[in-house]
């Protein structure tokens, strides 16, 4: 009996110009590209995870000022209110931790108060009224006379930004995107 069905369904494909194994089932098909897509999606999990696990308790920072701002993610889009979740290292004494705002294209940032601790995690929300399009949120490691500069214009609530300290200075950046809803 087994022997006859399946006799038929090769004949069946025959006819139709298809081979045995193009003749599965709708039905099958799906199930299959279903169980292919979920063990892909588990495989790239797996592999983030394991990524993030070893990110996130690395041995020790590398030597010299660091930092790193594990929230958000790059290229996140964001509105006009922006947790930020990062953290500092090794920053020496005579140091300032800023958060800012960077237009490179403009080589002008935007400084966001109030001003951080080094040598901590920390969790802050900036407010970034800026057009709706791609926007770097930076660290820096600032000395006496650019922290007196940034505090200043933060205390007077100027607009206009400030020329972006020297590369050496920032010590994490993360690409965003503002999209403020319609």
């Amino acid at each position: 009996m087994i022997e006859y069905d399946l006799k038929n369904k090769i004949i069946h494909a025959i006819k139709e110009n298809q081979t045995p194994e193009q003749s599965i089932s709708t039905h099958h098909k799906k199930t299959l590209y279903s169980i292919m897509i979920v063990s892909a999606l588990t495989a790239l999990c797996l592999v983030l995870f394991i990524l993030f696990i070893n990110n996130l308790f690395s041995k020790t920072p590398p030597p010299g000022p660091w930092a790193r701002i594990t929230f958000p993610l790059p290229g996140t889009t964001t509105g006009t209110n922006v947790k930020i979740t990062a953290e500092t290292r090794n920053i020496e004494p005579g140091r300032h931790i800023w958060l800012a705002v960077d237009k490179p294209n403009l080589e002008l940032c935007w400084p966001k108060s109030p001003r951080l601790m080094p040598n901590t995690g920390f969790s802050t929300t900036i407010y970034e009224r800026g057009p709706n399009e791609p926007y770097w949120v930076s660290v820096y490691a600032l000395n006496k006379t650019l922290n007196d500069q940034w505090e200043d214009w933060v205390n007077k609530k100027r607009l206009g930004g400030l020329p972006m300290p020297p590369k050496q200075r920032r010590l994490a950046s993360v690409v965003l995107v503002k999209m403020e809803k319609i």
